[in-house]
């Protein structure tokens, strides 16, 4: 897939448009700010931004041999950590991507609340004018048996309706989800957690983001160099953490502050560096 330059008032708005004619999410590109533009006098002397999104598999396209003697800038030699978070369950406490589901010959265990969840989220969506053509829940129990069993409501809505809740990193969603699960808890007395998707759209987003992490894996084993995603939120940072938790020859760990916190892989060989020291 190859690179794509587009321009758009700003460069924010470019980024998102770059992004839905990829068809991929940010930690998948490469991102070049060609032009910031400008807004001009009064109008006068505007000029739109412009920058160019380049896909992390474009990137790889160079053979072994190439990539080891010149690496793209997506690739950075990791100096070893005093203190490596492993890729586990701590590092960003958010649920992770639903369990397979049950086969018919097997009992489906439930949380209790279950359709109090999907009656709160579809209330409140009513509140805020949006009426679901769909609304379900469903308890997970995580295979890994390491995590804690939450539960998955999905809704389906109008695509006005999806956008006001998924745009800006989806701060409408979390906002829904964050108000549910306060309520939802007050109710049951239960400290399980509450997921809220809408149109499958986050789901989709996570089997993205595992596929993702398993690729630039690959690359990282192949290189011996690290790779360092663009930021993420918490959530997001979580599906990479937990997709390469068990990843033989990477391990991964968080870096940066506040939004500018990103996910960064490395060989396991520098993990056994850092120990040694």
């Amino acid at each position: 897939m190859p690179a794509i330059e587009v321009q758009a008032p700003d460069v924010e708005s470019a980024i998102a448009q770059g992004l839905s004619q990829l068809n991929l999410i940010r930690a998948e590109v490469k991102i070049e700010i060609l032009d910031e533009g400008s807004r001009g006098v009064f109008g006068i002397g505007s000029r739109p931004a412009r920058v160019r999104l380049t896909p992390f598999a474009e990137l790889a396209q160079p053979s072994a041999t190439e990539t080891a003697s010149a690496a793209p800038e997506s690739l950075v030699i990791a100096a070893p950590a005093e203190h490596s978070v492993q890729s586990s369950a701590s590092v960003d406490n958010v649920p992770s991507q639903p369990a397979p589901e049950q086969t018919a010959d097997e009992p489906s265990p439930k949380i209790e609340g279950e359709e109090l969840a999907r009656t709160l989220v579809e209330a409140l969506l009513q509140r805020m004018g949006m009426r679901p053509s769909k609304a379900t829940a469903r308890s997970v129990f995580p295979a890994n048996g390491q995590e804690e069993p939450y539960l998955w409501v999905e809704v389906a809505l109008g695509k006005q309706e999806e956008a006001l809740l998924l745009g800006h990193q989806r701060e409408g969603l979390k906002a829904l989800q964050a108000i549910a699960q306060v309520m939802w808890s007050h109710q049951t007395k239960s400290s399980a957690r509450l997921n809220v998707d809408v149109n499958g759209r986050r789901q989709r987003r996570e089997q993205q983001l595992t596929n993702m992490a398993r690729r630039l894996a690959e690359k990282v084993i192949a290189s011996g160099r690290a790779i360092t995603l663009e930021p993420m939120p918490a959530d997001e940072r979580r599906i990479v953490h937990l997709a390469l938790r068990d990843y033989a020859g990477v391990f991964t760990e968080s870096i940066g502050e506040g939004e500018s916190r990103k996910v960064q892989i490395k060989p396991r060989s520098q993990d056994a560096s850092a120990a040694r020291m």
